[in-house]
């Protein structure tokens, strides 16, 4: 009997060793979890360059970090600021100033068709539609083909104006979400820019169309067209724009709305030398906290697929965190 026992405590003892002597990777749900009772405090300043139009949103989050971390502070500064220790995009383009170290998605953005027709206020629009459309091969309200896209509307007889200047990060996110739906988008009318401040919608007339990001829509109220999946509508709201970033490969639920796929990130660039200062504050913007002050925001949260993705990203080389 007394030989058993030894023998029980020296595999307990090896057990334990086992399980001290290595750190074998924790599972992304796990650490996802655990990202949401902790907070890596790193007593410092980032300086971040903040687009105008999320400002508010990074103001708040400031706030909120020097409440949960005494010491660790981010201060907003001029999307232009060339010495930005931290880059919030947009688009996706980080500016020749920064030399990321780290990369990662905070927000979700998409590209939209933003329009105005008072006959048809809840617009749908399927690939095919959109892509005869903006290459000039429908170019009137009533054309049969918009008329069969929407059965409960009346189609005005009058021209389709196209305006404004989209991203081409905008036109890519339909270009990659219309080919997965088996439409190949080459919108030659779009005139594409650098920059599209979402200025025009604020004066959209009778008949206009654009392409433009979700953010600008929201931002200037506009109202933009579903898109037709087969019997399915994919709208371009919070949910839709959070469903169609997920990329964990989940069905939509039977009867329940489907992801609006032309959706692509908004990031965060660390710049210059690798820190933890730095990783710490981009790792309190990724917890599910930081995230749900997006709701009211004019981009979405991160769906749970991506948010793991960014917290193993950005959490490399910090301290243990302290449980809130």
């Amino acid at each position: 009997m007394f030989a058993k026992k030894l023998a029980a405590a020296g595999l307990a003892l090896l057990v334990t060793v086992g399980l001290t002597a290595c750190d074998p990777p924790l599972p992304p749900e796990i650490l996802a979890a655990q990202a949401e009772r902790t907070v890596n405090c790193v007593d410092g300043n980032l300086t971040v360059a903040t687009p105008a139009a999320i400002n508010d949103v990074v103001t708040g989050w400031a706030g909120s970090l020097s409440t949960a971390c005494k010491g660790t502070t981010l201060t907003p500064v001029a999307a232009t600021d060339a010495k930005a220790q931290a880059v919030i995009s947009m688009d996706g383009s980080i500016p020749a100033t920064c030399k990321p170290f780290a990369s990662f998605p905070i927000a979700e953005d998409g590209g939209v068709v933003a329009y105005a027709l008072t006959d048809a206020p809840n617009l749908v629009l399927t690939p095919q539609n959109v892509q005869d459309i903006f290459s000039g091969k429908v170019t009137n309200w009533s054309d049969p083909s918009i008329v069969a896209s929407n059965p409960d509307a009346t189609m005005p007889s009058l021209p389709i104006h196209i305006v404004g200047t989209p991203q081409q990060v905008a036109v890519d996110a339909l270009t990659g979400w219309f080919k997965k739906l088996g439409v190949a988008f080459t919108p030659s009318l779009a005139k594409v820019s650098a920059v599209d401040d979402g200025k025009v919608l604020a004066n959209l007339a009778e008949g206009d169309i654009a392409i433009t990001s979700f953010s600008n829509a929201l931002y200037a109220y506009s109202t933009v067209a579903a898109i037709a999946v087969g019997k399915d509508l994919a709208t371009a709201d919070i949910g839709g724009i959070q469903l169609g970033a997920d990329k964990s490969g989940a069905k939509p639920k039977a009867g329940g709305p489907i992801g609006y796929g032309a959706t692509y990130p908004v990031t965060m660039a660390l710049c210059g030398t690798d820190n933890t200062v730095a990783r710490a504050v981009g790792r309190f913007l990724i917890r599910q906290d930081s995230q749900g002050a997006l709701g009211s925001a004019i981009i979405a949260a991160l769906p749970d697929s991506e948010r793991i993705k960014a917290i193993a990203i950005v959490e490399k080389g910090l301290p243990k965190p302290k449980t809130k």
